[in-house]
């Protein structure tokens, strides 16, 4: 059946995509738009094209320019993706996330015509396809030690994890998940050569998050090398998973140091410690066992004592320290507005987002492209008159 010309260039693939980035489902998106769950799946799969009517229905309920919708394709790119749960239950919320991440790409790219960002300065210890298997952890210790000498660090404990990442050329950003098992993931972008740290904005505490970004720094930076299938693979990212947390304690807390701080291994003096290494208590005792501070034994004990006093639910401090935002993409945003080279207004116009989308992608203030996303009006009528799932 030929192609209906109603909207030339219409691509069903942005439109998949933006259906999946709003969590919706075919069934869904065609009671909002006023059309069959049919005509939906035609348009996915470039049977048809909607009329130029149903496109502009489509762009309102979906927050999306027109324009979004008549991109052409890009050519498929394999892309490695490392994420902490590849479950069936998460499996939307990963696919949200990642085009929502995508939205954050095209965002940078077009703004850096106008500004310069830092260029990834990444250490290469990336491991070789097949051998990560036979690394050690001392070897994992090695590497993490080896990356602050890289980047000219002392032994003591990091300011700003996030600030590190964004000044070696690291974009991070905050998406919410929507899913427990989802906190964050990180990728080496084919399209543009850049590493990505997508965080959840909706879960964590500030010292979870600043581990979490040391995890997807090791990601980066030891499996670069690795190829899709064997991250695929549950038992092998199981390992992955296990080395990223190892760097990733190594890093923060390097041996020699920490163990200088931890005169008496209690959770009074871990707690004490907390504002020091910015790390949480659990990570502090598994750390301590790992560097021999103390023996097994102790550990369990410290372990239990520390499920007695609820705070495997919530630990001390956790309410009080702040977020490490990420600070780049708001900078670019300020760059460019601050030094008159274009309006807000003027980069709300050029991109065929919704301004609420890139406010919060890029961690900018409510309202800084629009007071309100010229949608909301559209989306409340529609809403009136069409029931979502």
């Amino acid at each position: 059946m030929p192609r209906e010309t109603g909207s030339p260039g219409f691509s069903g693939n942005r439109l998949k995509e933006a259906r999946e980035a709003r969590l919706l489902t075919p069934l869904a998106l065609s009671e909002m738009v006023g059309v069959t769950r049919a005509s939906i799946s035609a348009y996915e799969h470039g049977k048809h094209n909607p009329s130029l009517e149903i496109l502009e229905r489509i762009a309102t309920v979906l927050k999306l320019k027109t324009e979004f919708f008549l991109q052409p394709d890009e050519p498929p790119q394999k892309e490695v993706v490392f994420e902490r749960s590849r479950s069936s239950t998460t499996k939307a919320a990963r696919t949200r996330a990642r085009h929502r991440r995508t939205w954050l790409r095209k965002t940078m790219q077009y703004l850096t015509q106008f500004v310069e960002i830092p260029q990834p300065n990444i250490p290469d210890f990336a491991l070789m396809p097949n051998s990560w298997a036979s690394t050690s952890r001392s070897q994992i210790e090695a590497m993490a030690r080896d990356a602050r000498r890289y980047w000219k660090m002392q032994d003591g404990p990091i300011g700003n994890v996030t600030l590190l990442a964004e000044n070696n050329g690291i974009i991070v950003c905050l998406i919410p998940m929507n899913a427990d098992k989802l906190d964050a993931f990180s990728l080496w972008d084919p399209a543009d050569g850049r590493p990505y740290i997508a965080l959840g904005s909706d879960t964590q505490s500030a010292f979870r998050t600043r581990f979490t970004i040391a995890h997807e720094l090791a990601h980066l930076i030891l499996h670069k090398n690795l190829s899709d299938s064997e991250t695929q693979d549950p038992t092998t990212l199981k390992t992955l998973e296990r080395q990223a947390d190892q760097f990733a304690a190594s890093f923060l807390t390097p041996a020699s140091a920490f163990s200088d701080d931890v005169r008496v291994p209690t959770l009074e003096q871990f707690r004490m410690l907390k504002p020091r290494w910015k790390t949480s208590i659990k990570m502090m005792i598994h750390r301590a066992s790992e560097l021999d501070i103390i023996n097994r034994e102790e550990a369990r004990r410290l372990y239990i004592s520390y499920n007695r006093r609820g705070w495997n639910i919530s630990e001390p401090l956790d309410e009080t320290e702040k977020y490490e935002k990420p600070r780049l993409p708001r900078k670019v945003f300020e760059t460019i507005v601050d030094s008159g080279i274009l309006q807000a207004e003027q980069i709300a116009a050029a991109l065929p987002f919704d301004p609420e989308d890139i406010e919060e992608l890029a961690v900018l203030p409510g309202g800084y492209l629009y007071e309100e996303s010229p949608f909301s009006w559209a989306v409340r009528e529609l809403n009136s008159g069409f029931t979502s799932h």
